[in-house]
């Protein structure tokens, strides 16, 4: 075996454990953002000021609701803020 053969081996071994720490926090992430969404369409009122909070301070958000576009996208992105936080 030639020795930068074992070089890169080490390097592509690294790059994959990295690869699936950040997939395993997206995945964790996810659950999360789902867990706070599901609360929230249940009234529970944990993470609701802070989710009014960022929707008021996001002007895209209101240009949405007055053009009466979805604002969906904007909320999905204030709770994955929020569960980033967790």
């Amino acid at each position: 075996m030639k020795p930068y053969a074992d070089y890169y081996a080490q390097l592509n071994a690294a790059h994959q454990r990295k690869v699936d720490w950040q997939a395993g926090y997206e995945i964790a992430l996810d659950e999360v953002a789902t867990e706070i969404d599901n609360d929230l369409l249940q009234g529970d009122q944990t993470h609701y000021h802070e989710l009014t909070e960022m929707l008021c301070d996001n002007d895209n958000f209101w240009l949405a609701i007055g053009s009466g576009a979805s604002y969906e996208p904007y909320r999905q992105e204030a709770i994955k803020k929020i569960a980033e936080r967790e």
